[in-house]
């Protein structure tokens, strides 16, 4: 890593600091390398520019761990406690499916709704999973009978849409729950049969989805997919009965015999169960074009308002004057699945300073700017982490100079979340005021490593191994000459297939309002993303909690709080203090790896010594003051070895800088891949 980056991407000499191909040319003052001057333009506008001279600086001494209200572990009385969360990852029905996907009516420019629904529910079904559990859980609370009406009634307008009421929900609330509806929606709009689910025949209706099999006459129908457009016969166990279908593919209209159509999916219906909260889920207006990624995040946002008042109410009952904590949402379900960690640096230029500031931000998604040089999504994630430079009308104050002075700002990765959502800011306003649309292609992978964007010293980037992230679904904005006041959403999304298919298991389908049409990946990562939905590689976006060291006194509400994300006890009985960045205890993870985790070791002993010094300091009825208490602890560390001279450490970092990349090295590019498999293909 550089002495100035912050993140774990490296300039090797003899390597372009862009592809990491073998270098020809160096930057003019710095002498960074480059193999051909477009690489070196186009390094300049991804961020070189901020950091071009100020690679020499000293890196930060120390970096602070974030403020104790942005992690979930310090909130005493969590919304969503761990036994119930790891109840809710247990129950989500991650089966493969057969067949497409069910689509959903366009009501009336509901196209960007429908696109989101369809997202969230193939790319975050733990998401659906907990507002069920809420369902199911409060309607046991209340004495209702589980599996009831699941939504409220509505009266319909002249579109078919449930007009808001104020009529109680499945889960009792007075004025209806969002969640229930939307667990409603997509339990009886989206999901489909499971694979593995034996059930009763089913009645075949008008628009039903079907597979055609088992046709002795037409065998090149056998497996195509179907839409049931009638005529229906009176009696479908008739010798003579038959029925209309439209192949899919083909648009051929056939009549086949009702014992040769296997049912797929029910016709599409319209999400009129959401529809009727579109003014709590912000300025939306029905019948009006919107924007997607505007309703995500209302959509979460509401969620989020929902379960912090499920507590507010839950004591009040109670007859406390106890109210949920400010930071209660961490422990919920958004956060749980969506949030992650910015940090930004900020470090005084001067070379006998170096003075740094960090802040922390939490964030649900990241907004990616579309510039000349941002061709892929990496270059996108490269800019957005790139350093800028401070200086002119734009310095900052260096508490340690007490000056206006030159410094170096970036915005890095803190914590990865389970769940990365990615908006390509394809919508921006001109120099007339007008709005339009940016439609340069930005190109993607079905797969996606995180680690070289993270902060050096993120717990993911500490583990020394790639953070992959798998393509879940996208959301696509399609227009007409590049305006972007009218267009039309669609949106593609990622299926598992049962083992016996065939073919490759991950399957993805183009849902288009009521249209769901099987395409391959190819055509899928040709697309202009708008809206890209990546989930944490073998997690189906489901949470891995992870604590940091040192926060062993935060939170400290019983064995609950401390429990580690993937340890589940022995015997009932909870594990013990985390010991590795993996989520697991010193137990479990001697267990797994067959050793004791030496990557914490000396953290662990380092606090615990100053602890015991502290301790001690504290219990002296002497008054003995900090000072002796860190002298005890710097006591009783081992001796460290003698400190290297400066002009020794300048040597030995370009003798580490200019050694020759090996094949089996790991690429400096910060992938944690080695180099043969990465940028040394």
């Amino acid at each position: 890593m550089d002495a100035a980056s912050g993140t774990l991407r490296s300039v090797k000499e003899g390597y372009c600091a862009l592809c990491y191909a073998k270098a020809k040319d160096k930057c003019a003052k710095c002498k960074r390398p480059y193999c051909s001057q477009y690489c070196q333009e186009k390094d300049w506008r991804l961020g070189h520019k901020g950091d071009c001279g100020l690679t020499d600086l000293p890196a930060p001494k120390s970096v602070p761990s974030p403020e104790a209200f942005l992690l979930k572990e310090s909130v005493q009385s969590p919304i969503i406690s761990e036994p119930t969360w790891r109840k809710v990852l247990d129950s989500t029905d991650m089966r493969p499916r057969v067949g497409p996907p069910r689509g959903l009516r366009n009501l009336g420019n509901t196209c960007y709704m429908s696109s989101v629904l369809q997202s969230l529910f193939h790319a975050a079904p733990v998401l659906v999973s907990a507002c069920k559990e809420h369902r199911v859980s409060t309607c046991a609370a209340n004495g209702s009978v589980e599996g009831g009406a699941s939504s409220p009634s509505a009266s319909r307008g002249a579109w078919g849409v449930a007009a808001p009421t104020n009529s109680p929900s499945a889960c009792g609330a007075a004025n209806g729950c969002f969640r229930c509806d939307l667990e409603a929606m997509m339990a009886n709009c989206l999901e489909p049969r499971p694979a593995s689910e034996e059930s009763e025949p089913v009645d075949l209706r008008m628009g039903d989805r079907v597979l055609v099999q088992r046709l002795a006459g037409s065998p090149e129908l056998n497996g195509q997919e179907a839409v049931i457009e009638g005529p229906m016969p009176a009696d479908l166990e008739a010798e003579d009965a038959r029925i209309g279908v439209r192949v899919v593919a083909t648009n051929r209209h056939v009549k086949v015999r009702p014992a040769n159509l296997d049912f797929c999916c029910r016709s599409a219906t319209g999400p009129s169960e959401i529809i009727r909260w579109l003014p709590k889920l912000g300025e939306f207006n029905f019948g009006s074009q919107e924007d997607a990624h505007e309703l995500l995040r209302s959509i979460l946002r509401l969620i989020e308002d929902e379960e912090v008042k499920s507590v507010s109410e839950a004591l009040r009952k109670e007859r406390t004057s106890a109210m949920p904590e400010p930071n209660a949402e961490l422990t919920g379900t958004p956060s749980r699945l969506f949030r992650g960690l910015l940090v930004s640096s900020v470090q005084c230029t001067d070379r006998s300073c170096g003075e740094s500031k960090f802040s922390f931000e939490a964030f649900l998604d990241l907004s990616l700017d579309i510039t000349e040089a941002t061709d892929s999504v990496e270059d996108a994630l490269k800019f957005f982490t790139a350093p800028e430079r401070l200086d002119k009308k734009n310095g900052w104050r260096c508490e340690a100079c007490d000056q206006i002075v030159r410094a170096r700002k970036q915005l890095t990765i803190y914590t990865a979340p389970s769940l990365l959502v990615l908006q390509l800011k394809r919508f921006r306003y001109i120099d007339t005021g007008a709005r339009n649309k940016v439609t340069k292609p930005v190109t993607f992978e079905a797969s996606l490593n995180l680690r070289p964007f993270l902060w050096s010293s993120a717990v993911e980037a500490e583990a020394g191994k790639p953070l992959m992230y798998e393509l879940r679904a996208i959301v696509v904005h399609l227009d007409k000459a590049g305006f972007s006041h009218f267009g039309h959403y669609i949106a593609f999304v990622r299926r598992r297939a049962p083992e016996g298919a065939g073919g490759n298991l991950a399957r993805w389908y183009l849902l288009d309002d009521s249209q769901a049409i099987e395409v391959t990946e190819e055509h899928v990562l040709r697309q202009q993303a708008y809206l890209l939905l990546y989930s944490r590689a073998g997690e189906a976006a489901v949470e891995t909690a992870v604590r940091r060291p040192g926060l062993g006194a935060v939170g400290e509400g019983g064995a609950e709080a401390s429990q580690p994300g993937r340890c589940r006890g022995r015997g009932g009985a909870v594990c013990s203090f985390f010991a590795c960045s993996e989520g697991l205890c010193t137990r479990c993870y001697q267990e797994e790896h067959g050793r004791a985790a030496t990557v914490l070791a000396a953290v662990a002993s380092t606090n615990g010594n100053a602890a015991a010094a502290a301790g001690s300091s504290g219990g002296n009825p002497g008054g003995a003051s900090a000072k002796d208490a860190a002298a005890g602890a710097v006591a009783a560390k081992p001796k460290a070895a003698p400190a290297a001279s400066a002009p020794a450490k300048a040597a030995a970092a370009a003798k580490a800088e200019s050694k020759k990349v090996g094949a089996n090295d790991k690429c400096p590019c910060g992938s944690g891949l080695k180099y043969k498999k990465c940028h040394g293909k």
